[in-house]
């Protein structure tokens, strides 16, 4: 080959260029990686608090609304009923009863239900039909859910108080409650104004019971993996303090309920 030979020089990158290169290329991933862990690591925890939160304001709304009707009959010149149901339920335990200590309470509202507005029908606070004019025994408890992977639940079961026999199987209401607490607000005989609130075991005349409190200990119900394990500590209506040691934090919610249908 006559004349100057010309020689191409292939340019590329060296080894060290591909090696920063590629330790860039790491960290960036590994960022994008640990934000998107950490993105759905809060988007875990803030719907697990706002499932939470949700249940203990739903679960106090219900009862709040359904309490007031304790006591309730309609008609002019009927005899006046007392408002707690005292007779007895499973175990031939009695319907309202301290639980004991930071163990859960039952309560039992009595009282005559009405006609629903949209289907006519007169029902229990489970859907059971109770023959006009007859009273209910609704019965509110905290239990395991065995139909839900045993979520603890709020539940609700209707009672004929003339027989002391159920109309049905109990319902679930709220999930996630853990601990259901009442306290009892009495007034002095001859008054109406409450000056205590006392457990239910502590209640010495139930004619002088004008109010009530309740407290829920609430969760979003299912186990939480996303949270620190650790002893947290609850009161709920100084019921006592319950520790607990797990990945679940729980919420207190508690309200006070004026009894509309009181003066036996």
């Amino acid at each position: 080959m006559s004349g100057t030979d010309i020689i191409n020089h292939q340019k590329g990158f060296s080894i060290i260029e591909m090696m920063l290169a590629f330790i860039m290329g790491l960290i960036v991933a590994g960022s994008a990686l640990q934000l998107m862990v950490s993105n759905s690591r809060s988007a875990n925890v803030n719907e697990f608090i706002a499932t939470a939160q949700e249940n203990g304001r739903h679960s106090l709304y219900i009862m709040s609304t359904e309490f007031r009707k304790a006591g309730f009959r309609s008609g002019s010149g009927v005899s006046p009923i007392q408002p707690f149901y005292r007779g007895r339920c499973e175990g031939d335990t009695i319907c309202t009863v301290d639980g004991g200590g930071t163990d859960s309470d039952r309560i039992a509202i009595q009282y005559e239900p009405m006609p629903d507005p949209n289907s006519g029908q007169i029902e229990d606070c489970t859907g059971a039909v109770v023959t006009a004019g007859a009273l209910t025994a609704d019965v509110y408890f905290v239990d395991q859910d065995s139909a839900n992977n045993n979520i603890s639940t709020l539940f609700c079961r209707g009672y004929d108080p003339l027989t002391g026999t159920p109309r049905g199987s109990a319902q679930a209401v709220v999930q996630g409650v853990e601990r259901l607490q009442v306290v009892y607000g009495t007034a002095p005989a001859g008054t109406k104004m409450i000056n205590q609130y006392v457990t239910a075991s502590a209640v010495a005349d139930w004619r002088q019971v004008l109010g009530i409190r309740v407290g829920v200990l609430v969760s979003a119900g299912e186990p939480s993996r996303v949270f620190d394990q650790r002893t947290r500590t609850y009161n709920l209506l100084n019921s006592g303090n319950m520790p607990l040691n797990d990945q679940t934090p729980r919420y207190m919610y508690s309200t006070a309920i004026r009894l509309n249908n009181t003066g036996l």
